[in-house]
């Protein structure tokens, strides 16, 4: 019999189970047509189950005419959501708490005069959001943009909420030697910090690693890359389906956690299959 580990801070982080409620609240309660823009979360099943309860992915809501447009987890630009409301369309904001800090961060800092480098993903509907708060800025996505990065009097830096923790304190130390004033934000989620302590930890356990969640979530691809830095055989899936025995046959322990957009429900069928190994 295999040992499977289950990290304890798998799955639905605060973040997503507030997004997916207000989703699920506003299908159930209105007879006009629920809509988020872009995916809610980034998970193929989590989306499909909300369509199976009413609710639909626009990826161009300014083809919205009639009902409920839903702002998702990573949050929007300020000119889009103002853009909504011009146009008499009724709105649930289910952006992240933890985005939302960020974003009044950011202004805040922005109106004080400080240039604000925004550390992720250039192209990730959070930091789209994020620097729609900035007056000046940069995005760097990774060490090496960050060396090359202009210096300036006053600095302040924010990561993405799903951010790696090492690189952005590798990052944020080299961004200290741009500036006479710099202010660092602590803009990484908890949960975000738990998940990936705690896949350092069972990786270094394990004899195999899988990573259950969508393949464009940031925070799932990051931490299968953790894993995998510290445990070559390392698995990232959406689902059991993509899962090869052979892949396990030497196996005695294998540990398994799953990014914050991920329903329970996969990762139980992911833990069910490796059982039945």
């Amino acid at each position: 019999m295999k040992s499977i580990k289950l990290a304890k801070t798998s799955g639905f982080c605060m973040g997503v189970k507030r997004a997916m409620q207000l989703a699920l609240e506003t299908a159930q309660t209105t007879k006009e047509p629920v809509y988020t823009c872009g995916p809610l979360i980034h998970n193929p099943q989590a989306i499909d189950y909300l369509k199976e309860h009413g609710v639909e992915t626009s990826n161009d809501w300014r083809s919205i005419t009639n009902g409920t447009v839903i702002v998702r987890a990573h949050g929007m630009p300020v000119s889009e959501t103002d853009e909504m409301l011009s146009k008499g369309l009724k709105t649930v904001d289910a952006t992240c708490p933890h985005v939302k800090t960020s974003q009044k961060q950011i202004k805040k800092y922005s109106d004080l005069g400080y240039f604000i480098f925004i550390i992720g993903d250039k192209d990730h509907p959070e930091i789209l959001s994020l620097q729609s708060f900035a007056s000046e800025f940069q995005v760097l996505g990774n060490i090496e943009m960050a060396k090359s990065a202009p210096s300036k009097e006053k600095i302040m830096v924010i990561s993405q909420t799903t951010f790696n923790v090492d690189e952005y304190k590798a990052i944020s130390d080299v961004l200290r030697e741009k500036a006479k004033e710099i202010v660092v934000c602590n803009s990484i989620c908890q949960a975000t910090s738990l998940r990936q302590n705690e896949i350092k930890q069972l990786a270094s356990e394990a004899d195999a690693v899988v990573i259950v969640g969508g393949k464009s979530s940031a925070n799932t691809r990051r931490l299968a890359q953790i894993a995998a830095e510290i445990c070559s055989n390392t698995k990232h899936v959406e689902t059991e389906k993509e899962l090869n025995p052979e892949d396990f046959k030497d196996c005695q322990t294998i540990a398994v956690s799953a990014g914050a957009s991920t329903p329970d429900f996969i990762t139980n069928k992911v833990i069910e299959f490796l059982q039945n190994l």
